[in-house]
């Protein structure tokens, strides 16, 4: 192969050596000669070869190293991609092909950090990408950094998909967009975001292009949002997505969810058990330890049992509140001070003798108690209109209600 290169280098007829090229490249093809084409890949990169000979003869090798099977396409590919690092604004159409190629091979391969650090390679600024494509290509590179919990790759990339997706024409890339979103929100455990939007794309993805989403890929969809939704912190939001979910029938089909959604949503306390079981369900970023020490899961239904416990409690101690919800007191204290500054519950706390009101209840027992002014003001009024229509009727006589 390298007498032959040579002996090609030295014509000086640029057809003729595109020619005599072109039949070493389909030679080597059709042998399946992996080496004889990485050294032919070498020379044409080469800047002593003229750019339009080496532009042919790469077209045609491009449009068959398909043809080699995966490890030819693996080596081949890998090779192109080192060989034009030296000229590659000369051969970036061929680059980016070869990337392509190559990027799907790692990804097959289950590599997905490195496909997507080679299709991050491809420059897609150079003119030759319509909107349509830059959507689809950041996209799939998206998908490939939440395939390693990359999540601050995945968002730079499906922020540049967000400026084209509207361009793009293929429905199915559309849904992987926003399913890749709330993959993102969800990995940023901005789980009630995440839930609003699994849940949607569960319901909206009936059809894609004419054609009927699986209903496994419908029920998968719907199973994140319930799970997102349990994880969220307790408050009004929270508690609304919780009464769509409660309402939609297929939500029991997840029993280990279902149980601990309708205790939720009915304001009942989630028992330990019924944790553990549900803890099983998560993937490894809802698992994750807060600066507190407590898991997301945790924090979530002690704020849910805390909810549950005003529907129970007038006030109470945040020792009693602490052996309820099996937490210190001072910890109760804690999450009852947050959840009521960012307004999630309502309440106020007695520091110096460590009793927590619930505001639903205060708020009726001021109702009940103006109630009963008011009347004993109306029943004295009625005593004294008595009294100047009936000057006989004495103090010895009167009943005065105070």
């Amino acid at each position: 192969m390298d007498a032959k290169l040579r002996e090609l280098s030295s014509i000086s007829d640029q057809q003729s050596q595109v020619t005599e090229l072109k039949a070493l490249t389909e030679s080597c093809i059709n042998a399946k000669d992996v080496d004889g084409l990485c050294k032919l890949i070498q020379f044409v990169a080469d800047d002593s070869v003229q750019l339009v000979v080496s532009r042919a003869v790469l077209q045609v090798l491009v449009e068959a190293v398909p043809g080699l099977g995966q490890d030819g396409i693996s080596q081949v590919s890998k090779y192109a991609i080192e060989a034009f690092k030296e000229r590659r604004t000369s051969f970036d159409e061929f680059d980016a092909k070869f990337r392509e190629m190559y990027g799907e091979f790692l990804a097959e391969a289950e590599d997905y950090m490195g496909a997507a650090r080679v299709l991050c390679g491809i420059d897609f600024e150079n003119g030759r990408y319509t909107e349509s494509s830059k959507a689809q290509f950041y996209v799939r590179i998206t998908e490939l950094f939440l395939e390693e919990d990359e999540t601050v790759e995945a968002e730079r990339f499906v922020n540049r998909a967000s400026q084209f997706i509207f361009s793009c024409t293929d429905p199915l890339i559309q849904i992987r967009h926003k399913v890749s979103y709330a993959r993102i929100l969800d990995s940023k455990r901005k789980f009630l975001d995440a839930s609003h939007r699994y849940y949607q794309l569960s319901v909206d993805s009936l059809q894609v292009a004419g054609k009927f989403v699986a209903e496994d890929d419908l029920m998968h969809l719907l199973s994140k949002s319930l799970t997102c939704a349990l994880l969220a912190s307790a408050g009004p939001q929270r508690t609304r997505i919780l009464g769509v979910l409660y309402k939609d029938e297929r939500t029991r089909n997840f029993p280990i969810q279902w149980t601990i959604l309708e205790k939720m949503h009915r304001g009942r306390i989630v028992s330990k058990n019924e944790v553990a079981a549900f803890e099983g369900t998560l993937e490894p970023h809802q698992k994750a330890i807060l600066a507190d020490g407590s898991s997301v899961l945790e924090r979530a239904v002690t704020e849910h049992n805390m909810l549950a416990a005003s529907k129970i409690y007038i006030n109470t101690t945040f020792e009693e509140i602490g052996r309820l919800l099996a937490i210190e007191p001072q910890q109760a204290e804690k999450i009852a001070s947050r959840m009521i500054q960012e307004k999630r519950m309502g309440g106020t706390i007695d520091q110096v003798d460590g009793v927590l009101t619930f505001e639903g209840h205060s708020g009726d027992l001021a109702g009940f108690d103006s109630t009963i002014q008011a009347l004993c003001v109306r029943v004295n009024d009625a005593l004294d209109e008595i009294q100047k229509k009936h000057p006989s009727f004495t103090v010895d006589d009167e009943v005065s209600v105070k």
